[in-house]
């Protein structure tokens, strides 16, 4: 071996040994941001409340519909609007879901907003866009007459704008049915998810005028999309280890001068797989599908 061909020849090992050096500190870095990736996006081992990534919004939306379908049925308790508003109410109802954007639905709808007066809501079951108003045997109170008696709604949205008890049960089955949880996660710009325990807590903001074209739960954004369109309906979503819905809560942008400049809507779920089916009911004096029991 030359003097000259040495330098290089010892050279080459030196060259090997750095680029293994490199490709060591390169694996510890990624191992490390791999692991705080990790940590971020899984919930802590104790349960404690913590956010993570966000998956795609579509699957979201859709595992919570499947597993309410699941269940066919459900019953809710519902606070719409503030108390004080004209339009408020507080409501019960048993929901029969039939589809994603489908559920029969037997409601009550109380217009005193928990004031304590005598509660006398009207039984309105609704079956596509047919309604029926039944009162309550056990409710039929000293108001009774003749306009609180059995009748039938055919084209029960017409009818609803100029009956406040139709048109709360219709916003009763919008608020409450699966279409309007999957039309929020769906159009929503950003979801953030929070775990605790054994309940995952949904946040996040959609576009009114998204809401405002949806099908199926459409006709409950479109007055307050026709004034503030350009606005974001923010809604929190609480779900539980089986996807099933706990509470939902949204805030709808009004056009209406009040404190907060939104209205609040709130959905408590209860009771799934209870309860008998939703039935078509032949006239004239159909017995109550709700009793006390429910």
């Amino acid at each position: 071996m030359s003097e000259e061909e040495s330098p290089r020849r010892s050279a080459r090992p030196r060259r090997r040994a750095m680029a293994v050096a490199v490709a060591v500190v390169v694996g510890l870095v990624v191992g490390a941001l791999g692991g705080l990736a990790a940590h971020l996006w899984w919930p802590g081992k104790d349960g404690g409340s913590q956010a993570s990534a966000a998956a795609p919004a579509g699957s979201r939306a859709e595992t919570v519909g499947s597993a309410m379908l699941a269940q066919r049925r459900v019953g809710v308790d519902v606070q719409a609007r503030e108390l004080g508003a004209s339009d408020s109410f507080h409501g019960q109802a048993r929901l029969d879901l039939v589809d994603a954007d489908t559920a029969k639905a037997a409601t009550h709808v109380a217009y005193d907003g928990g004031e304590g007066h005598p509660w006398y809501p009207p039984e309105v079951v609704l079956i596509g866009d047919r309604a029926t108003i039944t009162p309550h045997e056990a409710m039929a109170g000293p108001g009774t007459g003749p306009g609180g008696e059995y009748r039938t709604e055919p084209d029960a949205t017409a009818a609803a704008e100029d009956d406040a008890d139709l048109h709360a049960a219709l916003e009763t089955r919008w608020l409450a049915q699966p279409a309007h949880i999957e039309a929020l996660l769906d159009g929503a710009t950003g979801v953030r998810t929070e775990q605790d325990g054994g309940t995952r807590t949904l946040t996040g903001s959609t576009p009114l005028r998204a809401l405002a074209a949806d099908p199926a739960i459409g006709a409950l954004y479109r007055p307050y999309a026709a004034a503030r369109s350009g606005d974001t309906v923010r809604f929190t979503l609480v779900v539980t280890a089986r996807d099933l819905p706990k509470n939902l809560e949204t805030r709808v942008p009004s056009a209406a001068d009040t404190a907060t400049g939104y209205e609040s809507f709130q959905v408590e779920y209860r009771d799934w797989a209870k309860g008998e089916p939703i039935t078509a009911r032949p006239g004239p004096s159909p017995a109550p599908q709700w009793t006390a029991t429910d």
